[in-house]
């Protein structure tokens, strides 16, 4: 087994698109930069095959089009999920930048004769969705981070975050491929891991075939939790509406160009159940999806066949943009949005922000700075960015702020050899077991366990349920096995996973009211309650000892 030691200014953990900005701002900041990621930056993340839609106000004339218009959507569709002063300084007031930033790498978000594209969904006052073709938009990032100077290290999954003195000083990746260690002595580290996916059992039964990255398996938050970092919006489960049979993004493509859901009944169910319609916020969208469903009025369909010919045409080509295969699904399935409606139905579920401008994982400040010193988080991994939006402009901030902290700092400290040896014995170990349980058997439990009692509607038994088998099955998590280096890291995913599952029903049973449901849905405690909830619950782990406390949001 070879070692590898590397230092740099700042290490970035996770080079998707949070990861490859965060990089950007710390190398354009004169900080020396390595990024780590279990795949390749030019086509690893979210959008590893591109992206259709980017949120922003640009303030050309209209009412809603300003900052201050977008900071009250924020406060009316977050109901308490966020801090504004926050997402003024991590979003706001980094977007003009990230706008021509975008455009200097070479993957703007106007169209060819210069103009944006806008459409409206998701319980905006307006048009902020610009619709571009990001279809190149990795593979642009990826070749701008090289070309600053940073150092990548394509297939290194970060096992653990060093610490010294409580305060980060890197962290530990370990290269799946050819098993050799990486030992990252850097100032600042900043999280960029997404959020946690393959957490909930798939209605498509592959669990790989996921709304979002299959890969994103909660690693950042649980390093940083370990490291002392305090998680927020964990309790909050999300889901989506997706083509019957297949994993692909296309809601806001759909929704956003005027499609209308339809149940059974041949009733738009949404135009009944909510003054916005169709286009109100996704969360009330799934939730009365799935009350449709409950009701015996499935299947559920996005009916399109009302749009004018030029919407049909700029539609179906911007629905590649996001997923290659998705144009493929509905030519091999025969479906044309032209002339019937298309079968959707709920996603599973995932641990993510509840909102498209409020998230949920390690809790940031104004600085994208987490709880512990040396220590920055960005996009779905973090607190207060969410989407392609929120990983362009905060990551960029994390990428400066960790190049700031780095820079006021005489000298690195280093972590004990002792610590880092052990830590990678620890991980070595169920590749050198004789045998024990494959990881998918460990996880399709945990995932059955998730879906039946920590989903979309949750009680204070069940919860509690949840939490008992969660850690009963933990207790197996050392008799796992290994047979090569991939499996390897398929068993260190594994671990995380479970972990992220247990924050997720602790904070579920501690938050004892409903937001944002179904996100968030206690049938014993239906109502919102804004004057002891409106807040984010905050969760700590000290040593063994885990605990949730209460923080409130204006």
């Amino acid at each position: 087994m070879e070692l590898i030691d590397l230092s740099a200014d700042v290490l970035i953990i996770g080079g998707g698109l949070a990861g490859t900005n965060a990089a950007m701002g710390a190398a354009e900041k004169g900080a020396s930069v390595l990024v780590a990621d279990k795949g390749n930056i030019n086509r690893s993340g979210d959008i590893g095959g591109g992206v259709d839609h980017f949120l922003a106000f640009l303030n050309e004339g209209q009412e809603w089009d300003t900052q201050n218009a977008f900071l009250d959507y924020v406060e009316m569709i977050g109901r308490g999920t966020g801090h504004l002063s926050i997402i003024e300084s991590v979003y706001c007031a980094e977007l003009p930048d990230a706008i021509e930033r975008m455009a200097r790498i070479g993957n703007p978000l106007t169209q060819a004769d210069g103009s944006f594209y806008r459409t409206q969904s998701m319980g905006q006052p307006g048009t902020y969705w610009i619709n571009f073709n990001g279809k190149r938009l990795k593979p642009c990032l990826g070749k701008a981070v090289r070309k600053l100077g940073c150092t990548v290290l394509d297939k290194v999954m970060m096992v653990d975050l060093l610490t010294h003195q409580d305060a980060v000083v890197g962290g530990i990746g370990f290269h799946i491929r050819s098993g050799s260690f990486y030992i990252l002595q850097t100032k600042a580290t900043v999280i960029a891991t997404g959020n946690t996916n393959r957490l909930y059992e798939n209605p498509r039964i592959n669990p790989f075939n996921t709304w979002l990255c299959p890969f994103d398996t909660g690693d950042g938050q649980i390093m940083a939790l370990n490291a002392g970092a305090a998680l927020t919006n964990m309790e909050y489960m999300r889901m989506t509406l997706l083509p019957k049979g297949f994993a692909a993004p296309g809601f806001n493509a759909l929704v956003g160009m005027g499609g209308r859901f339809l149940n059974s009944l041949g009733e738009y169910y949404m135009e009944k159940h909510h003054p916005m319609g169709n286009r109100a916020p996704r969360y009330e969208v799934v939730y009365f999806t799935l009350e449709e469903i409950r009701k015996g009025h499935g299947p559920i369909y996005i009916d399109c066949r009302h749009l004018n010919e030029n919407d049909l045409i700029h539609l179906e080509t911007s629905l590649g943009y996001d997923k290659d295969t998705l144009p493929d699904y509905f030519e091999q399935r025969k479906e044309d949005l032209r002339t019937k409606p298309v079968e959707i139905t709920v996603s599973e579920g995932m641990q993510a922000g509840p909102t498209e401008v409020t998230g949920s994982g390690i809790k940031i400040d104004k600085n994208s700075a987490a709880t512990v010193p040396g220590l920055f988080a960005c996009g779905d991994a973090s607190d207060h960015n969410r989407c392609v939006h929120g990983a362009v402009t905060g990551g960029y901030k994390a990428g400066k702020s960790a190049a700031t902290y780095a820079k006021g700092l005489t000298h690195g400290d280093g972590a004990p050899k002792s610590i880092i040896r052990e830590e990678i014995d620890r991980f070595m170990k169920p590749l050198h077991r004789p045998s024990g349980y494959p990881y998918r058997q460990i996880e399709d439990a945990i995932r059955k366990i998730m879906a039946e009692h920590v989903g979309p509607m949750r009680t204070e038994g069940s919860l509690k349920c949840g939490l008992e088998k969660l850690q009963r099955i933990e207790s197996y998590l050392d008799e796992m096995k290994a047979t090569n280096f991939h499996e390897l890291m398929r068993a260190h995913e594994t671990r995380s996973i479970l972990s992220v599952g247990k924050v997720m029903a602790t904070t579920a049973l501690f938050r004892t009211e409903s937001r944002n449901k179904p996100y968030h849905h206690r049938l014993d405690f239906p109502d919102t309650d804004n004057t002891n909830w409106c807040g984010l619950v905050v969760f700590r782990k000290d040593g063994d000892r885990l605990s949730c406390s209460f923080e409130p949001t204006t």
